[in-house]
């Protein structure tokens, strides 16, 4: 019989979002949406969507700003 370590959902989930707070292709601010769920012990399907949905408004809003202002010159 073997003697590894299978870790819990719990700790896969974690590992998995440790390593995508450090992969700079990915959008900041929704995988810190995820995280702060996650660590709140707050990670609903219904929470992660709604946070998820919050962070692409605030980029589309974020897009549009830049667009305006570089129309402004």
């Amino acid at each position: 019989m073997t003697t590894e370590n299978i870790k819990t959902a719990s700790e896969v989930i974690a590992e998995f979002l440790d390593t995508q707070v450090k992969d700079e292709s990915l959008d900041a601010d929704t995988v810190a949406a995820v995280s702060k769920l996650r660590k709140e012990d707050d990670l609903s399907k219904v929470k992660l969507l709604r946070k998820l949905e919050e962070a692409r408004k605030a980029a589309l809003k974020a897009d549009v700003a830049g667009a305006e202002e570089a129309g402004d010159d």
